[in-house]
């Protein structure tokens, strides 16, 4: 099951990679992981989306991150986050019917965006949730999709 934890820390060199150390010993896979200043000078927010078995091992990473030196709070989020978002980069080789393309990515116009559209390949920047992210993925793999850039998820309480 994913969980979206919250972070937030001190910003010192380091720190980072001790909180992902506490993910590899127990073998849990970090999904995404999106780190960024906050308005208070020297607190870092960092984001992780883990991949967890059960309910106690969520509880147990927790812990384990809240007793960090620089660590401020640790908070699993999954069910309290107002606002859960994702950016992607997309390109793709240019669709042989257009009309076809138009109607696959209609679901996601609100939220798609078309960077550039040239003879060989199609650029296009979406933001959604994860699901979402992942269904419009799903949507366009009919067509060969040659590169993709994603960020990690950032969320609001």
């Amino acid at each position: 099951m994913k969980r979206t934890i919250k972070t937030l820390v001190l910003d010192r060199a380091g720190t980072l990679n001790r909180l992902t150390s506490i993910f590899v010993r127990r073998q849990y896979n970090i999904v995404t992981l999106s780190a960024t200043p906050t308005e208070t000078e020297g607190i870092t927010n960092i984001t992780f989306i883990v991949d967890v078995s059960d309910e106690s091992s969520i509880e147990t990473i927790i812990k384990q991150l809240e007793k960090q030196v620089n660590v401020i709070s640790a908070l699993d989020i999954t069910e309290t986050n107002l606002f859960n978002r994702e950016l992607i980069l997309i390109k793709l080789g240019h669709p042989s019917n257009y009309q076809e393309f138009e109607s696959v990515i209609e679901p996601y116009k609100e939220q798609l965006t078309i960077l550039k559209d040239v003879e060989e390949h199609i650029y296009l920047q979406a933001f959604g949730t994860h699901q979402t992210i992942e269904n419009l993925l799903d949507d366009l793999d009919i067509y060969p999709v040659t590169q993709v850039s994603r960020t990690g998820s950032a969320g609001l309480l």
